[in-house]
């Protein structure tokens, strides 16, 4: 199973979810949802997360969070590891309790609190759990209504703030409008996630995809080649054959151009920048993809010499 793709950064904002293993229950009683709480409240305070939202549900949790250092993964991986610990112990089992690594989406800090606040407030609501969302109190959402219910550990300013000046009139404009969300058709704010991953201006997406580009490849990783910030597969030709003095008109099929600079294109433009094996061959002139998986297979068989300069060259073209 592909790995879910992690993007760190000091003052990153998420969206996470945590499923059970095979959609099984991640908790079984209000004792087990009670400790859940408590290792999410350790976690929160160990690492000094931003927590501005969660859902906690018998098969998975939904989480908000706001890492101030880029710790996702550690916390997660305390939170979920501890808790599984206690899990197992209590309920005489053995084996993995969530499935797999967490995923989520990276979400930008400007124009997207409100809803995705609102989202996982009405989670229960949509999967019948709750007539209405105070009546589920295994989320966030009491505390956002009553300052009484509000828990330290909960960071509601964030929310609350684009709501009123006061903090009555925050809380009772915050409760309107997740209740309109009940009564009209509200949108997941993820339908539109690039990648499936990341939700923000297309500015904003595309400095993310320029950090990716400095990551290392991650074949476990599919959707990192989607959102890496990659140059058209004709600039990928232009500039290889530039940089060996070829003529990339050269390059077709029955050719006996047998120099690297083809094959390094070839391995650029599938190892690197992600297009298919169909595009390239048509690109670069190869017969079919496999004349493009043997280019391939070429440089990674190659000395090491060959190889840093491909990398050198798809790094530069990464950041153009």
């Amino acid at each position: 199973m592909a790995r879910p793709l992690r993007i760190q950064f000091a003052g990153a904002v998420y969206h996470v979810v945590s499923r059970g293993n095979e959609r099984g229950a991640i908790v079984r009683d209000e004792s087990d949802r009670e400790r859940r709480l408590e290792w999410l409240r350790r976690t929160v305070e160990t690492y000094g997360w931003l927590l501005h939202g969660f859902v906690l549900l018998r098969n998975r949790e939904h989480l908000f969070v706001e890492t101030p250092q880029p710790n996702l993964s550690a916390g997660m991986q305390y939170l979920n590891g501890s808790y599984t610990g206690y899990f197992n112990r209590r309920h005489r089992r053995a084996g993995h309790l969530f499935q797999g690594r967490f995923k989520g989406h990276l979400i930008e800090q400007q124009g997207y609190f409100l809803e995705i606040s609102r989202y996982l407030h009405l989670v229960p609501v949509r999967e019948n759990l709750a007539a209405r969302p105070e009546e589920y109190c295994w989320s966030s959402y009491g505390g956002y209504r009553r300052a009484a219910d509000a828990v330290e550990w909960l960071c509601y300013g964030r929310v609350l703030g684009e709501f009123g000046t006061t903090e009555i009139q925050s809380r009772r404009r915050y409760v309107r409008f997740v209740r309109h969300g009940m009564t009209g058709v509200v949108e997941s704010p993820f339908v539109n996630a690039v990648g499936g991953l990341l939700l923000g201006s297309a500015e904003w997406v595309e400095r993310i995809r320029r950090l990716l580009a400095k990551q290392p490849e991650d074949r476990a990783v599919p959707q990192l080649r989607e959102l890496r910030h990659r140059p058209a597969l004709s600039k990928i030709v232009t500039t290889v054959a530039e940089h060996f003095g070829n003529d990339p008109r050269k390059w077709r099929a029955g050719s006996r151009e047998d120099g690297p600079s083809r094959a390094i294109a070839a391995y650029l433009a599938r190892r690197e920048f992600g297009y298919s094996a169909t595009d390239i061959a048509k690109a670069l002139g190869y017969r079919s993809h496999g004349s493009v998986r043997n280019a391939v297979l070429r440089i990674e068989n190659g000395d090491f010499k060959l190889r840093q300069s491909t990398k050198a060259l798809g790094a530069a073209m990464s950041e153009r």
